[in-house]
């Protein structure tokens, strides 16, 4: 028999088809043919006026109309809408190449939205590539945050760096640390005597991405496997207890993923608050579709109840699996 979480062939791709589907079925709290249906979505685009463009919004939806990009406005995330028409076209515009107009998934335009960004700000985004979600929080700062955007994986920093430079982000500075361990590098991350530490941080964290799998896929769980999830969860409590050493007292942590496991999303953000006593959960006031409140338990082991304040994001046309809490550090 394959082992669990190694694919293989015949069974043991099945079996773990099966593994994934019953544990997305306790998630959802749907039956099994339901959570299987919600998990082989084809994600459609939405998109967001970038307010960082030279252009105003008026200009920018002229020429989305003038290039016939159907779309929908989305009530919970002003300048931002669901793309109805063919998303190439946009892509290949002027409006895309040159930094008018982000194209995205819904869901993580959350992220940002959580963390409400204000002008004069010290702000790290810890796992910031390729740079939508760093886009976007120095647009609501409308453009006056000083940002720290920072990835771990060297190869994609060109990616980063061309994303802010399109999109006319200023005021950011590309940096190269292990999310797990950017404590460590909090006096090279710039800032005047006794200003190293961030306002607002973002920890977008890396994770098993299962939000981003579509079932109808024959090969889609050909990377996935509770030990890999669990794995992920280890990494995440690491950069989580990192972050929160160089965020600000009365700093706000915005943890997020693209992923459904508790054991990436409950998980780490309850330990945190078990051994964090300066660390509370606040409400996310965003009437998204299809939201959520976090888990009250897991195979048995209870959450902290604060938890019910985060979002969980269940998987839609428009929107891809996500997960986002609001932490505050007492003063």
């Amino acid at each position: 028999m394959a082992r669990p979480g190694k694919g293989g062939r015949g069974g043991g791709k099945l079996n773990l088809r099966q593994t994934y589907l019953s544990r997305l079925s306790k998630i959802f709290g749907v039956r099994e043919a339901l959570a299987e249906r919600m998990a082989s979505v084809q994600l459609k685009s939405s998109i967001r006026i970038n307010a960082l463009s030279p252009l105003n919004e008026a200009e920018i939806l002229a020429k989305l109309d003038a290039i016939g990009a159907e779309r929908e406005p989305i009530a919970w995330c002003p300048g931002a809408y669901h793309l109805h028409s063919d998303k190439r076209v946009l892509a290949e515009s002027d409006l895309f190449q040159d930094g008018h107009v982000y194209i995205q998934n819904a869901s993580s335009l959350i992220p940002a939205l959580a963390m409400a960004p204000q002008a004069g700000e010290r702000i790290l985004d810890v796992c910031a590539a390729p740079g939508g979600k760093t886009s976007h929080i120095q647009a609501l700062a409308g453009g006056g945050a000083v940002i720290v955007a920072n990835d771990a994986m060297k190869p994609r920093l060109s990616k980063l760096e061309e994303v802010l430079t399109t999109f006319h982000v200023e005021n950011a500075t590309i940096t190269n640390f292990e999310g797990q361990f950017i404590d460590r590098h909090v006096d090279e991350m710039g800032g005047g005597p006794g200003e190293h530490h961030f306002d607002r941080i973002l920890l977008d964290a890396q994770c098993s991405g299962e939000g981003m799998l579509d079932l109808s896929h024959g090969n889609a769980l050909r990377f996935w496997s509770v030990e890999r999830v669990i794995k992920m969860s280890y990494l995440q409590q690491k950069m989580l207890t990192a972050a929160w050493k160089v965020l600000k007292p009365g700093g706000v942590l915005i943890y997020s993923t693209c992923t459904f496991g508790p054991e990436e999303n409950e998980g780490p953000v309850s330990r945190h608050l078990k051994h964090n006593v300066d660390a509370s959960i606040e409400p996310i006031d965003l009437d998204i579709p299809g939201r959520a409140p976090g888990l009250k338990s897991w195979d048995g082991q209870p959450f902290h109840p604060d938890l019910k304040h985060a979002v969980r994001v269940l998987p839609s046309d428009y929107l891809e699996g996500f997960f986002v809490c609001r932490l505050r550090k007492k003063g």
